[in-house]
């Protein structure tokens, strides 16, 4: 390989290193020399924009703050909704259990038989048909003996009758609470029973459950405000993240402010305003005499590199153009020759076609 493309190399390589030494150094100083500009009266548009970016990030975080603490809020309500939801799924079970028991009250007591007459039927079937089974079924337990097919007969007939007690049990069940329910909301009674006694129970569990709906009710409204919200705007972790994008560039837009900003205070950059120069001259301090003389120095060894590159580059391209010209040279001799084969093979071709044409001049005498 060719030493000069070696050092080329090492020379971009140093550069690289050099320049991102140097972006670091004059970030780290154009921002120190920004803070120092926030009692000034300075009206100059970096300045203007530095602090417009440094508003816009805390509005930004603050902006995040605030999804956070919302999108939290909405996973507390949707914890919330699901506990109270559920607590009331078990009240209406236990309320179920209470109306089965006030209806086995009411249809055992005489003195409601004017409410529970329409029911007694139906409750009187249900109860003779379960005795029935119950008794079928004990029937058949007791039964012993017999063979093998007996006992299969026996069993599946067992599975039979105990599927349709089961039913049965049900259906007496879902009666029970079909009484109890409706007689519940009925006008409450004055007697001293244990009907009484079960309705204002039921009225307890009613009073709870209505508070805890109403608790529910006012969750479930602030779920939907938040919920619209995310609806309006988008998901929460998407919004968070646009934001945390828009201030990644923001910082962007910072540390190219700070680079020029030190560029300008180092003197890297020339090309300043008199007034600009100025008001430089008034922050800067002795103590940035050390980070001014080593961005200076990058800059200048940068600029040694750049040179060097660009004379090694050169120095390859004309060796380069060279070896074209080199080649080219070549073949245009080869052609040459080429050319000079070529014009003896049509001289012998013309004199050959020269010697045929006086052979026919010759023969033609003859004739």
């Amino acid at each position: 390989m060719d030493d000069r493309k070696k050092r080329i190399d090492d020379l971009l390589r140093n550069n690289q290193e050099a320049r991102s030494s140097l972006d670091t150094l004059l970030e780290n100083f154009g921002e120190n020399l920004y803070s120092r500009t926030k009692n000034t009266q300075a009206d100059f548009d970096d300045i203007i924009q530095f602090n417009a970016c440094l508003q816009d990030i805390s509005d930004s975080n603050s902006t995040i703050g605030k999804i956070e603490e919302k999108n939290r809020r909405f996973k507390e309500l949707e914890e919330a909704i699901e506990n109270k939801e559920q607590e009331e799924k078990e009240r209406e079970k236990e309320l179920a259990v209470i109306y089965r028991r006030l209806g086995k009250t009411l249809l055992e007591n005489k003195t409601y038989d004017d409410y529970t007459s329409f029911f007694r039927e139906q409750a009187d079937a249900l109860k003779a048909k379960l005795e029935s089974l119950e008794t079928r079924i004990g029937e058949l337990d007791s039964k012993e003996g017999g063979n093998v097919f007996s006992w299969i007969g026996k069993s599946a007939q067992g599975l039979v009758l105990r599927s349709f007690h089961s039913k049965a049990q049900e259906n007496q069940e879902q009666l029970y609470y079909n009484v109890g329910e409706r007689f519940s909301n009925r006008e409450s009674v004055s007697r001293d029973d244990e009907v009484a006694i079960i309705l204002t129970e039921i009225e307890s569990f009613r009073n709870v459950s209505r508070s805890a709906m109403n608790a529910l009710s006012v969750l479930k409204d602030e779920k939907r405000v938040i919920s619209a919200s995310f609806g309006i705007d988008g998901n929460p972790q998407k919004q968070i993240q646009n934001i945390k994008n828009h201030i990644i560039q923001v910082r962007e837009e910072l540390r190219q402010l700070y680079r020029n900003f030190g560029s300008q205070a180092a003197g890297i950059d020339e090309n300043i305003k008199p007034e600009r120069k100025y008001f430089i001259d008034t922050i800067v301090t002795a103590e940035d005499g050390e980070a001014i003389g080593r961005a200076v120095k990058l800059n200048q060894s940068i600029k040694d590199n750049d040179a060097a590159i660009a004379k090694l580059k050169a120095s390859l391209a004309i060796d380069e153009e060279k070896n074209k010209i080199e080649k080219f040279k070549k073949q245009i001799e080869d052609k040459k020759v080429k050319i000079t084969d070529l014009e003896n093979d049509i001289r012998d071709l013309e004199d050959t076609v020269t010697e045929s044409e006086k052979h026919i001049q010759d023969l033609e005498k003859q004739l």
